[in-house]
């Protein structure tokens, strides 16, 4: 009989937790979130085992294969719905970071168009109400961003 066959007509209860604990250590190593799944699907599969000692080792990988896969489906809603934040939000999004901030006009508007400086960069900026015009030095909020240009307000 063929060596592999042998081998998997002893699965038992500690092949599954061994398996599962190697994938979840694999997770860690290797971060994605396959491989926990999978390795709670093992180990939940040595789990039945140990009540269940006289699965055969086909039923045995249905059984752990079904677990994975709804390990992955619960963990992918909990993910979903945990809407887990991201690191750094406004990354290559520099201007979002301004909205809602307040800020000295460079130079006087015309036609709703001026600039603000903002640390060591000049923005061009564009006000809602294209039909009033501000003076240098007064101040603005940023309420949103179109393409390079902020858009503002003036400040009260």
């Amino acid at each position: 009989m063929d060596p592999i066959l042998l081998w998997l007509e002893t699965l038992t209860f500690w092949h599954w937790m061994v398996l599962g604990l190697v994938l979840v250590v694999l997770e860690l190593l290797m971060p994605g979130i396959w491989f926990l799944w999978l390795g709670l699907g093992a180990l939940a599969t040595g789990l039945i085992v140990l009540i269940a000692s006289d699965l055969t080792w086909q039923i045995q990988s249905v059984i752990f294969c079904a677990l994975s896969v709804i390990s992955i489906v619960i963990g992918r809603l909990v993910m979903k719905k945990a809407g887990a934040p991201e690191d750094h939000p406004t990354l290559n999004r520099r201007a979002e970071q301004y909205v809602g901030q307040v800020y000295v006009l460079e130079d006087s508007t015309e036609h709703g168009l001026g600039s603000i400086r903002i640390g060591d960069s000049v923005w061009r900026v564009r006000l809602a109400d294209q039909t009033i015009d501000l003076a240098a030095g007064d101040k603005v909020t940023v309420t949103g961003i179109d393409g390079a240009t902020l858009q503002v307000e003036p400040s009260t």
